[in-house]
This record gives structure tokens, sequence and C-alpha cells, in this order.
């Protein structure tokens, strides 16, 4: 697989690995969820993933809606993290105000499932973190019959399945196709008689009638 800026249109594939953007939203919780969507960005980036978060972003003034579009479509694949305020306000549930760039993010992938409808899940990816769940990702994105990725621990080991597809690196590949082996078809060893038919024989051993008395009594011996 050759990675592409989905935005650049060049044809020029990323050349120091994966562009990903990740789209997430701060929970209520004590920043608990945005400290472990910080942890999965870290990790990513240490192993040659070039993610996108938006707290380097928030160090300086930014209109945030042509931020996040740039990323969006420069991004070869983008990280959807499953968290009930995400769902919420990615379906349209939230609050009036209440978490707006997750909307419009939302509003973003959504035109891409949209446009398509048979291929967005390679592009878009569904993540779950420790504690989370992928009954809070919005429906929009397949419920469960498309591919989840569970980071659980967020380290290596946990991240390994999402890793080995964003680098194109499977942990299982098919054998490589050997020659069709010569398989003779069975010969024609029928004994047969002068008439062409095969030749019989008795080859019945189940139960036998016994006559017994004076012919006109009979009994099946079948012990």
């Amino acid at each position: 697989m050759t990675h592409i800026s989905a935005g650049a249109n060049s044809g020029a594939s990323s050349a120091d690995g994966p562009r990903v953007f990740i789209s997430y939203a701060h929970e209520s919780d004590g920043d608990t969820h945005a400290e472990r969507v910080r942890a999965l960005w870290i990790l990513l980036r240490q192993h040659g993933i070039d993610a996108r978060l938006d707290r380097p972003a928030a160090e300086r003034p930014q209109d945030w809606a042509a931020w996040m579009q740039r990323e969006f479509e420069a991004a070869d694949y983008v990280l959807t993290i499953a968290s009930p305020a995400y769902k919420r306000r990615a379906e349209g549930a939230e609050e009036p105000g209440i978490g707006e760039g997750v909307a419009w993010e939302a509003a973003l992938i959504k035109a891409f499932v949209y446009a398509n409808p048979t291929t967005w899940h390679e592009r878009i990816l569904r993540v779950v973190l420790p504690g989370g769940s992928r009954e809070d990702l919005p429906a929009f994105l397949g419920g469960h019959t498309v591919t989840h990725y569970t980071v659980d621990p967020i380290d290596f080991s946990g991240a390994e399945k999402l890793l080995r597809y964003l680098t194109d690196q499977p942990y299982e590949t098919e054998p490589t196709l050997g020659s069709r082996p010569h398989l003779p078809p069975r010969g024609d060893t029928t004994a047969t008689g002068a008439t062409g038919r095969a030749a019989a024989g008795n080859t019945f051993n189940g139960p036998t009638a016994v006559q017994i008395g004076d012919g006109n009594q009979q009994t099946n011996n079948f012990g």
C-alpha cells in the first residue's frame, strides 16, 4: 500500500511515513481521556507515524475550522477516538454551543464516508482506548460491521495491529501460490464376465431365514 495524502492529489507519497489526523473529543473526566489520546499521539510519532493533534496548534492563534480542514484533507488516515462526548457531538446530539470543533470534524468525516461508501473504512479508522467502548463511536461509522482497533495498553504491544496497518506491515500474509499437482484419474479395475456384466458374488452377511418343523413355520434369526 502506498500512503497518499488525500488532499494533495499530487500522486506523491508521504516522505517520512503516513500522515495521521487524530479526531477526538474532550470529556469531562479531568482530562483522563485527553491524556490517553495524547499518549497515543506520542506513541505513533515515536514509531514513524506523522500523527497530528490539536495540542501544538493550540499554542498559537488559529482559525480552527481552516486548521481542521487542512489536517483532514492532508491526512492519509484519520483516527476517530471513541468516547461518549465524541458520539454525541458527531451525531448532533450535544447541547448547542458545546463541542463545535468535533461537530465540524465529524461533518468532514461524514461527507467522506458518504462519498466513498465502499472504501471509507480504509482511511477513516475507528480506535478504542483503555476505558472506552466501540459503542461510543458515531453510528455513521458502521457499527459492529466495521473493523475497530483497540489500543490497550497504549504501548507498542497494544498498538501493534494499528501500527502494522498504518505502516503496511501485515502480520499474516498469503503463502506463495505453488504449482498445481498432477492427479491421474482412477483406472478401470472392475472384474467383468463373458457377458460384460460384473461377476456376481454373494457377499450378503445379514440375517438368515431358518426353517423349523414341518416347513409351514419359519422364524427369522436376527440374533
